[in-house]
């Protein structure tokens, strides 16, 4: 993997940096909760003092943990000391706003951190992506101290006495597109020799859509009924809906359980959803993405949102054609330049293993496209100006019959009025089982960390 030289920065800087961290209560604009304070540290100058450096490695993809080659950092992670534990994460959606905060570094695209100009002793030691966060204490000594791998992968399991804070997640299990065993492979889970989730082991809440439960877990219920009730949507970061062939959609007639979905994400939620599935997005909000296969899109016109109601007979299904797509690319310079230089398996089956070209893999299952993406107004500034979003397109590429030439969307993001995003793919994350994670795969686990990051966009109201 390339490695880049870390780049340092002093704990007390000049500069202020945007931060993540919550506050205790989720939702107080002038408390950075922790995240990115310096927690009270003195900086240091001379030749007495120390500097603090590693590598933060994705949950379950540290060095030892997958095959030599096969590894995978965390860029944008945010690094700092503090003197002081921060407050926990809640442990249900809550608004995360960016705030402007001293100290602290974000990690390079090679998950590479470096903290100098730091005066000898022992410090909390806070390591955090979107809702991943490990907290440790460590001493710093004269010199640069560098930390071991093991100390610096962002956890698996929730273990908040401890220091380990992962997402609370309620993972749909659908027809097709197996979500879970990525996240089986990142620890939050088990797999077996195949690749395939075997276990939840308690670390994520599994609802049903169509699809096949792990063997060693229990379904807390299906997914008209975690839509049909708010309390028990907002008690999770992340929700994902991938792939099913028809499961629930009756729920979508119901015009509470479509205000819940989008109460959820104004709240601070995200809502992950694929090809097939497509519906649970463009349903509830169909104003930014526009698919292109007949029957399948679901017109902005289909939400009233003065009256935040929705025109059901309007609603397309979501359900296109199959493709696969020999030129996908990266579009997202920062993602594309973290998958620049990684290496693993690269075929549908995860028999093929080299080095991926961020800007030219193949993207495997797609099952819709889309024809356009249209920036939406989603607040207010302070001064009454609109703030627009635009959605992003994180992976391009070609090969649908209906879309044409060149390149459509394939993986795109949105920010919907309030705090939370939407993602959406084209295409079956893991198309098949297999050993290891394909690029499309990297993609989405780059994404998990992203989209839990903190929102510019403040909530309408």
């Amino acid at each position: 993997m390339r490695r880049s030289q870390p780049f340092v920065l002093a704990v007390i800087a000049a500069f202020a940096m945007l931060a993540c961290g919550p506050s205790s209560g989720g939702d107080d604009d002038d408390d950075d909760g922790g995240g990115g304070g310096d927690g009270g540290i003195d900086v240091c100058s001379g030749d007495q003092c120390g500097t603090l450096e590693g590598t933060v490695w994705a949950p379950g993809m540290a060095p030892g943990m997958v095959p030599a080659g096969q590894e995978i950092p965390i860029f944008g992670a945010l690094v700092y000391l503090s003197l002081t534990r921060p407050a926990p994460i809640p442990q249900e959606v809550y608004c995360e706003r960016c705030v402007n905060s001293p100290g602290g570094v974000t990690t390079d695209h090679d998950g590479n951190f470096s903290l100098g100009s730091l005066r000898p002793g022992t410090y909390w030691l806070v390591i955090q992506k979107g809702q991943f966060r490990l907290e440790q204490q460590v001493t710093v000594a004269v010199g640069t101290t560098s930390l071991p791998d093991a100390d610096t992968v962002l956890p698996s399991q929730l273990d908040v006495a401890n220091g380990k804070t992962i997402p609370r997640i309620a993972m749909v299990v659908g027809s097709y597109d197996s979500l879970e065993d990525i996240l089986g492979k990142m620890g939050l889970g088990s797999v077996d020799g195949t690749g395939s989730m075997a276990s939840t082991m308690g670390e994520i809440d599994v609802y049903t859509n169509g699809g096949t439960v792990p063997a060693d877990s229990t379904a807390m219920g299906t997914l008209a009924q975690l839509v049909a009730d708010l309390n028990r949507l907002r008690s999770y970061h992340i929700i994902f809906v991938p792939c099913a062939s028809s499961g629930n959609v009756a729920a979508l007639q119901v015009q509470q359980n479509l205000r819940n979905l989008r109460q959820y994400v104004e709240m601070g939620g995200k809502l992950y959803v694929t090809d097939w599935s497509g519906e649970w997005m463009d349903n509830v909000f169909p104003a930014q993405i526009t698919l292109g296969d007949s029957g399948t899109d679901t017109p902005a016109s289909a939400y009233n949102a003065a009256a935040d109601t929705w025109n059901t007979a309007q609603f397309g299904d979501a359900d296109g054609s199959f493709y696969n797509s020999p030129d996908g690319e990266a579009a997202n310079l920062d993602l594309r330049t973290w998958l620049d230089g990684q290496a693993g398996p690269r075929g549908e089956s995860g028999d093929d293993v080299g080095p991926f070209n961020p800007i030219d893999f193949d993207v495997y299952d797609n099952w819709n496209w889309i024809r356009a993406l249209t920036p939406q107004v989603v607040g207010q500034t302070s001064e009454g100006m609109d703030i627009v979003d635009t959605p992003e397109a994180w992976v391009i590429g070609s090969g649908s019959s209906g879309g044409g030439a060149g390149k459509k969307p394939l993986t795109v993001t949105f920010n919907p009025p309030g705090c939370g995003r939407v993602l959406f793919s084209t295409y079956h994350t893991t198309p098949t089982a297999h050993l290891g994670l394909i690029p499309q795969e990297r993609v989405l686990l780059y994404l998990i960390m992203e989209i839990g990051v903190c929102n510019s966009n403040p909530p309408i109201g």
